[in-house]
């Protein structure tokens, strides 16, 4: 990723024109325990039928998992600059039923994993600035499925949506903090943000209509197998490949406390509470394209000019973690 490689060429510049001069290297190990929720509402009437969910629809998601965060950090003087990255994993984080629209059924398998790259200047022996760049990922796995009418007493459709939706999140932000001394040993801290972000969705799935024999179908002694034989291919089925894209920014704010207790001159642990709450606007649906894959319908092949959404995004995550560090 482009933010990711120029801080990383910054850092290397800066680390190289330090090399003479002393420098406190140190890396962490944590658990992250996180509660991620995401709302996904359309307010506009006008949207096309292709949006993430209807018109005057909200719907809602939410999952809690744990991640290890690993982490590296280089301070020089009131200078200091860390990298850290964790990865966890949860299931079902939407709805169940009536996901992503009515009479569907819903289940997903997710994988998330955040980096932060982190600059701060030591103001004061209290106050501290500090400006980086964040990177937000979900991939999820999920499969919908509905049945519909098909308008004829002999069969119905089985409907089913199998795919990947990427969700990613990248930003910059700038932040304030704030530490002071309970004891010999104990320091507490707090912190406030705010950052810009760009929210891109991704997905790509499998669109497939299933003709599915009827009960009054089968109770006159036909089959299945004599029901999709009536239709091209003989299989009765139809499938298409769809990507969906949608691109859309925001802001976030951020607060945070902590307790860090120093074990030695090397060595904390670090007990911090952090809250993340991200608004995006409506998008811009940027790619929409379908391909039929079976017989009978491999003409198929398009997209959808004008597609439009209505829908709005926001994102809230708490996060406990506990950190070890040492100082090299």
């Amino acid at each position: 990723m482009k933010i990711k490689n120029l801080y990383l060429a910054s850092l290397a510049v800066v680390s190289f024109s330090m090399v003479a001069e002393e420098l406190k290297w140190g890396v962490s190990l944590g658990y992250e325990k996180i509660d991620y929720g995401v709302t996904l509402e359309n307010t506009d009437p006008g949207t096309s039928s292709s949006d993430i969910v209807l018109a005057n629809t909200i719907k809602e998601g939410s999952m809690s998992y744990g991640a290890l965060a690993l982490g590296v950090d280089m301070r020089y003087g009131n200078h200091s600059f860390s990298v850290k990255s964790a990865n966890g994993d949860s299931d079902d984080l939407m709805p169940s039923t009536d996901f992503p629209n009515t009479g569907w059924s819903h289940t997903d398998t997710n994988d998330r994993s955040e980096t932060s790259f982190n600059y701060s200047y030591k103001l004061s022996n209290n106050w501290s600035v500090a400006l980086g760049l964040y990177d937000g990922e979900n991939e999820m796995e999920f499969t919908n499925n509905r049945t519909i009418d098909s308008g004829n007493s002999a069969f119905f459709w089985s409907d089913q949506e199998l795919g990947v939706q990427n969700s990613t999140s990248e930003g910059a932000y700038l932040a304030a903090v704030y530490q002071n001394q309970i004891s010999n040993k104990l320091f507490w801290y707090g912190k406030v943000a705010y950052q810009e972000s760009t929210f891109d969705i991704s997905q790509k799935y499998v669109y497939g209509e299933q003709a599915t024999a009827s009960q009054a179908w089968l109770d006159s002694g036909l089959t299945q197998a004599e029901l999709v034989a009536n239709f091209t291919g003989g299989t009765g089925l139809y499938e298409w490949d769809i990507v969906y894209e949608v691109e859309t920014d925001g802001s976030a704010a951020v607060l945070g406390l902590g307790l860090v207790y120093v074990l030695s001159p090397t060595d904390t642990i670090t007990l911090g509470y952090e809250r993340k709450n991200y608004s995006y606007s409506a998008g811009e649906v940027t790619t929409y394209t379908y391909a039929g894959k079976s017989t009978g319908n491999l003409d198929s092949v398009g997209s959808v000019d004008g597609a439009t959404t209505g829908t709005t995004f926001d994102e809230s995550a708490d996060y406990i973690t506990l950190t070890y560090r040492h100082q090299f």
